[in-house]
């Protein structure tokens, strides 16, 4: 799986452009999460292509156990939200709604979990700074060898 995704990073010579190069920078973030996951994922048993499942565009990857209590973010956590991973772990995702959150789209969310099925909406999330951003999320359910689902990722990234 990681063989695919390593494919894609270019090879070759060191240019000082490759330093910033936000293809190799986005190839080599998304390649350490695969195997971040897939270390979690031997412990869990999950049955998930993790190269397939996040070669979408995301900035965030936040994994919760079944009481959505959140077990694991990526570094782009930190970065979106302004809150450390420390400070999230342990947390349910709840913590980054506020006011202006829709209930309609929070019951959307937990209606197409509730079911087995990935979910996708944009929701009003709020940063440590207190401001109000739109957040597009799919949310993943992960599942055992038994298709009994364990854990839920989501794959986060401010909306435009």
């Amino acid at each position: 799986m990681i063989n695919k995704l390593e494919s894609k990073i270019k090879r070759g010579p060191l240019m000082s452009w490759d330093i910033s190069n936000p293809i190799l920078t986005l190839a080599t973030k998304t390649l350490a999460d695969v195997e971040m996951l897939n270390g979690i994922s031997m412990k869990n048993n999950w049955q998930v292509d993790f190269v397939k499942e996040l070669s979408v565009g995301y900035q965030t990857l936040v994994l919760t156990d079944m009481n959505q209590n959140i077990v694991w973010v990526n570094g782009g956590f930190q970065s979106m939200t302004g809150y450390s991973p420390d400070y999230a772990i342990g947390k349910k995702p709840a913590f980054l709604q506020g006011p202006n959150t829709s209930e309609a789209i929070k019951r959307k969310i937990r209606e197409g979990l509730s079911s087995g099925k990935r979910s996708s909406e944009t929701i009003t999330n709020y940063k440590k700074n207190g401001l109000e951003y739109e957040c597009q999320l799919t949310i993943i359910p992960l599942v055992d060898s038994h298709q009994v689902i364990t854990h839920y990722l989501a794959l986060e990234r401010e909306a435009a």
